[in-house]
């Protein structure tokens, strides 16, 4: 393909060479045209440099030269401004909500309403959520003393999924609730400092027990089997975690407590189970209303499946490990089959883009994401061209816990895509030390 001189290559999905280093941004990029068009949904979805490689796809010089990047746009403090003029001159917009001249919308589509239901954990969620939560704020303080205003970049954390958050790796014990060796404490090693990629981790490790038990428990069992010296039981996993204290009456919580199995009713999968019964009970028999489940943790489609299969309900799974020839017999089976499946599992990766899903009009978004770009994606699947209900978008947000504050992170990243695209100033979106204390109260 190197060697053909193309008239005109049209890239769809563009953001998906966001990363500019990534094999496929930069062959694409080697592509030779006469005219380049780059088609995208969310140019910008973590931070400014993601519009950088769409710059360099379409050979937009000076701009598409990295290092005169970050010193024009991302250091310059008018490089904002120069980047606003450079996206008018380029970019046609067309959003759903726009109409023409005669004032009638460019895209017919029925009315979307995002319902956002705010739930209380159970007693035992909650105790196991503010014992991490306690642990993870000491190694905060820790970091923060030792980094003072350094900033940390969110898109770092799919590359540490494996490490092991709850171990002290600092070498000397950290002051404050949790700084035992035992009891309710972090295990020590004396080899490294907690980073800020383990931070990360441990966010994530709250935002999954805000969804269900049984994702921390998997998660932690996983993570120590590949720490060296580390080999303890679940009930010594526990402790170590803060989750049981010596020296109190409280009753233990271990592997073979019910809220640990995936069987269990989380409060968050309660909620959606009922609402998911509501929508059956109120569907016509002639016209049933069908929905599509996102999570971003495949783990969390299995429990809710295991529900489903209590109820009866039929349903089909898209995930990455689904064949394409697989997929999209679900998928017309889900939009054209009135008797087929009711409900649709979809990961958040897998299911965010490509997916024509218009047979549904309820989708439920299980858990909050650092990126709002793809749950809006994700939204997207079902309230497109040829959808001719009612959308109802199904938001589940845990009180008085960190996925609140993911909220408000998702709003400033919002706003940051929004400023670039329509000319406003526009604002630095990494995961800065005033949004982790924000999030830890620290």
């Amino acid at each position: 393909m190197l060697r053909i001189a193309w008239d005109r290559i049209v890239l769809d999905e563009a953001h998906n060479i966001k990363n500019h280093k990534s094999l496929t941004a930069v062959a694409v990029c080697r592509l030779r045209a006469g005219f380049r068009w780059a088609l995208t949904g969310t140019p910008i979805q973590n931070k400014l440099l993601d519009i950088f490689s769409l710059l360099r796809f379409l050979r937009c010089s000076p701009f598409d030269e990295y290092k005169l990047w970050k010193k024009q746009v991302e250091r310059d403090n008018s490089g904002h401004s120069r980047l606003n003029v450079l996206v008018k001159c380029l970019l046609l917009r067309r959003t759903k909500n726009q109409v023409d001249k005669a004032g009638k919308p460019l895209v017919a589509l029925p009315t979307k309403t995002v319902k956002e239901y705010e739930i209380k954990l159970s007693d035992n969620e909650r105790k196991v959520y503010e014992k991490i939560f306690a642990q993870s704020k000491d190694v905060m303080r820790d970091y923060l003393k030792r980094h003072g205003e350094k900033d940390i970049d969110t898109s770092s954390q799919s590359s540490t999924s494996n490490v092991n958050p709850f171990q002290d790796k600092s070498p000397s014990k950290i002051v404050g609730q949790g700084s035992q060796a035992t009891g309710g404490g972090l295990a020590l090693n004396t080899q490294q400092r907690p980073g800020g990629q383990m931070i990360l981790v441990m966010l994530l490790r709250l935002r999954q027990c805000c969804c269900h038990l049984s994702l921390m428990k998997d998660a932690l069992e996983d993570e120590i089997a590949e720490d060296e010296g580390l080999e303890l039981d679940i009930v010594e996993q526990m402790r170590g975690m803060g989750l049981e204290e010596e020296g109190t009456k409280e009753p233990s919580l271990t592997k073979s407590n019910a809220c640990f199995e995936k069987d269990s009713l989380s409060t968050k999968v309660e909620a959606v189970i009922k609402k998911l019964r509501e929508i059956r009970d109120s569907s016509e028999k002639s016209r049933r209303q069908k929905s599509v489940i996102v999570s971003q943790w495949t783990k969390m489609l299995d429990i809710i499946a295991v529900h489903l299969d209590r109820m009866g309900v039929k349903y089909s799974v898209i995930q990455g490990n689904i064949p394409p020839k697989k997929r999209n017999e679900f998928v017309e089976d889900f939009n054209t089959n009135p008797k087929g499946s009711e409900v649709m599992l979809v990961s958040l990766r897998a299911g965010g883009v490509g997916l024509n899903l218009i047979g549904g009009n309820h989708l439920f978004l299980l858990d909050q994401h650092w990126n709002p770009a793809l749950e809006d994606q994700a939204c997207d699947r079902i309230y497109r061209v040829g959808q001719t209900r009612d959308v109802m978008i199904h938001r589940f947000l845990c009180k008085d816990t960190v996925e609140e504050k993911i909220v408000q992170l998702q709003d400033s990243k919002k706003k940051l895509a929004d400023n670039v695209l329509t000319g406003s100033k526009a604002t630095s979106s990494k995961l800065t030390l005033q949004d982790l204390r924000m999030i830890f109260g620290v």
